[in-house]
């Protein structure tokens, strides 16, 4: 499976048939990643969900054994500040953009904090971006349904500029928790309080809880392109204090210790993949 923009795309996760590419330029304050799930009749797996804090666009598709599609619908799926396990229905593939909470509320009518419990078709607003992904999705044309997903993200209204809240919640993300709230504050001249406020009530969630889960993850997918990870050098690159630290802060955040999350999500890849 290729991404949706091949010429600004770099494979960062593989897990199973999960795959996500970060989209370098072009609005990466409104979408900065797309991923794909795949699920066949003959092995539905629980997929381990690290944890995430932004929703997700996507294009459904549901298939029959022949591989002909019987139904495709457009959901907004929720956040998973804790991880999980996700059992995707036999026959589905996915297509998705990751969104910026920051930007959802300015430029897709939508509140970051309604996407933080359960799955929903997309707003109106939202909706009436999506007419060209829609005609094509009824043509069959899943991969250039996708395109027109992203088109039509890239081209929303946004002011972006003054936004400081916005700001600092994409700065957090592209540095992967390495940034702390004290320093992220002061980058974007605001008030740690007045930041956390607004964070808060726009997201959902504060600078230092996203900051955490954005760190974990960071590390954990790194981990994962290995059998057995160098644990004690991973907490150090990403800014644990040590390694009993990173241990601590999986446990409190997924409930597994970082090595027993480790081996579910591989477990997970070997079953996809093991045809």
């Amino acid at each position: 499976m290729r991404p949706p923009d091949r010429s600004d795309s770099t494979l960062i996760q593989t897990s199973g048939t999960y795959r996500a590419w970060l989209l370098g330029h072009g609005r990466p304050e409104v979408t900065d990643l797309a991923w794909y799930s795949h699920t066949s009749h003959d092995a539905s797996v629980p997929q381990r969900l690290l944890p995430f804090t932004e929703p997700s666009l996507a294009l459904r598709r549901r298939f029959n054994g022949d591989g002909g599609t019987t139904s495709w619908d457009f959901v907004i799926y929720r956040a998973q500040p804790g991880g999980g396990a996700y059992e995707p229905s036999p026959g589905e593939e996915l297509f998705a953009l990751r969104l910026a909470p920051e930007a959802m509320e300015a430029g897709l009518q939508m509140k970051a904090t309604d996407h933080l419990s359960e799955d929903c078709a997309p707003p109106p607003a939202l909706a009436a971006h999506l007419d060209d992904a829609t005609r094509l999705a009824d043509r069959d044309d899943f991969h250039g349904a996708w395109q027109a997903m992203l088109l039509a993200l890239r081209r929303l209204p946004l002011d972006s500029e003054s936004d400081r809240i916005g700001i600092a919640a994409s700065l957090a993300r592209r540095s992967k928790g390495a940034i702390g709230p004290a320093q992220l504050a002061e980058t974007v001249g605001l008030s740690a309080r007045h930041m956390r406020r607004g964070f808060v009530d726009r997201l959902g969630f504060s600078p230092r809880a996203i900051l955490r889960r954005q760190r974990l993850t960071a590390a954990m997918v790194q981990a994962e392109r290995v059998d057995r990870p160098g644990w004690a050098d991973i907490a150090a690159h990403f800014g644990f204090s040590d390694q009993a630290h990173m241990i601590r802060e999986c446990r409190s955040l997924t409930g597994h210790s970082p090595g027993e999350w480790h081996r579910l999500r591989r477990d997970m890849s070997v079953s996809f993949n093991s045809d």
